[in-house]
């Protein structure tokens, strides 16, 4: 009876961990055919930002308006990055409480965009 049990339980193991290894080589797949698409669109997904975010021109602080120009021209270092994701994060917060959908994609397409920016710098 013990010896049934442990083959069940071997077998759930291993039944999982090949499940795992699956989703996750699916998910660095979708990681690399996305990133290019995101980095190809830098520009779209900036302006869109500007258009459409909780605080857009003029309304904007001038550290954050330095922080998307530093972005615009790909010069932005990691802790810029950093400290644009945090007021991004504080955006999508005030946006979610609004329900404003179309602030929300774009400041996500922003905070997708600065990751994927990040991991490229890091290869």
């Amino acid at each position: 009876m013990d010896l049934g049990i442990i083959i069940a339980l071997g077998i759930v193991t291993f039944g999982f961990g090949i499940w795992f290894n699956r989703i996750s080589n699916r998910l660095t797949t979708i990681d690399s055919r996305l990133s290019p698409l995101v980095v190809l669109h830098k520009k779209e997904i900036i302006e869109y930002y500007l258009e459409k975010g909780i605080l857009p021109n003029p309304g904007m602080t001038p550290k954050m308006e330095y922080l998307i120009d530093k972005l615009k021209s790909g010069t932005i270092n990691s802790i810029e990055s950093q400290e644009l994701t945090n007021a991004l994060n504080r955006e999508k917060a005030e946006a979610q409480r609004k329900n404003n959908t179309d602030a929300l994609v774009a400041i996500l397409a922003l905070i997708a965009l600065i990751y994927v920016l990040n991991e490229l710098s890091k290869k």
